[in-house]
């Protein structure tokens, strides 16, 4: 049964898990890819002609158009996202540099898929951050500040894999995955700098505008660590590098560019089911109590003049 529109809402209840994992798989379905100008125009002036009350378009049309309109259009900015770094684009995107990191075998190979691996997350984290206005200076301090350590720390894990004591050869692919995990946090931290030293918009739950605040930023990049670049790896770092196990083990002749298909299509798969589960864990709209905000925030009142006890904001993918 399709709900009533609610131009500010979501067709699935974002209070549950299964709300939001429903309501990512949508967004991350790729073929938003090949929407056309023309159809995002045409999405966009359904839902304004909706807003104005000129509009006799059923429900269902209208969270389709919604649907278009959210993968394509910064929630903040208003503006259309760069297409390779949307989330529709991340299976995609990413599943090379994944598949790369795993099948590099030398230091050069490790260093130059961290590269293009991390290049690709600053490209993500940029397009899917939380706030609106922002630095390209501060972007670019963060591009070279993030690449420079995370492909340290692959590299150096890579290493420490190889000539390390036995202790650490036994931990085998978890490892990397710690490399990946702590890079890809650094890359975060590093690319959504400004937004913590500046702030991020909140509003009251009535979408009144309250400022920015520096501590909802921080909660904000914290929850996207957490599900970003924690538990997302999990699935493509971890899995096909078993599952290759086993297929070996069954076709002793899978080698060359069948293994390597193998693989990548393992990763691609991976990262298709792993990655709306992963960014489903907190909402994307956060309510923050106002206990843990600025001191400016705290004593407000709503229109209704009622005290205001949470503050909403964009988390960010």
């Amino acid at each position: 049964m399709v709900p009533p529109f609610d131009p500010k809402g979501s067709r699935f209840d974002q209070s549950t898990f299964w709300g939001r994992l429903s309501h990512f798989r949508q967004m991350v379905d790729p073929r938003t890819l090949l929407t056309t100008q023309e159809e995002l125009r045409a999405a966009q002036e359904l839902l304004a002609r909706h807003a104005r009350g000129k509009s006799d378009a059923s429900a269902h049309e209208l969270w389709e158009a919604k649907r278009v309109t959210d993968a394509i259009i910064h929630p903040v900015t208003g503006e259309e996202m760069f297409l390779l770094g949307r989330m529709s684009a991340f299976v995609p995107v990413n599943t090379i540099p994944t598949a790369g990191m795993l099948l590099a075998r030398t230091p050069a190979a490790t260093a130059f898929w961290q590269w293009i691996n991390q290049s690709v997350n600053v490209m993500c984290n940029y397009v899917n951050r939380s706030g609106a206005s922002i630095d390209m200076a501060q972007v670019a301090q963060a591009y070279a500040l993030a690449v420079g350590v995370s492909c340290s720390i692959a590299v150096g894990a890579g290493r420490l894999i190889n000539s390390g004591p036995g202790w650490v050869k036994r931990l085998g692919i978890a490892v990397p995955y710690m490399a990946v995990v702590t890079a890809g946090a650094s890359n975060v931290a590093f690319t959504r700098l400004p937004e913590m030293q500046h702030g991020v918009p909140i509003s009251d739950v009535e979408g009144s505008p309250l400022g920015v605040s520096k501590k909802a930023a921080t909660t904000s990049v914290a929850m996207t660590v957490a599900s970003r670049n924690v538990v997302l790896p999990i699935a493509p770092m971890l899995l096909p590098p078993l599952a290759m196990g086993v297929l070996r083990s069954a076709l002793p002749n899978l080698k060359g560019i069948p293994a390597v298909a193998a693989e990548v299509a393992l990763v691609a798969t991976s990262i298709y089911f792993a990655l709306p589960v992963a960014i489903a864990i907190f909402p994307q709209e956060l309510s923050i109590p106002v206990s843990a905000l600025e001191p400016e925030f705290q004593n407000l009142k709503d229109s209704h003049g009622r005290p205001i006890t949470s503050v909403l904001c964009n988390k960010g993918l």
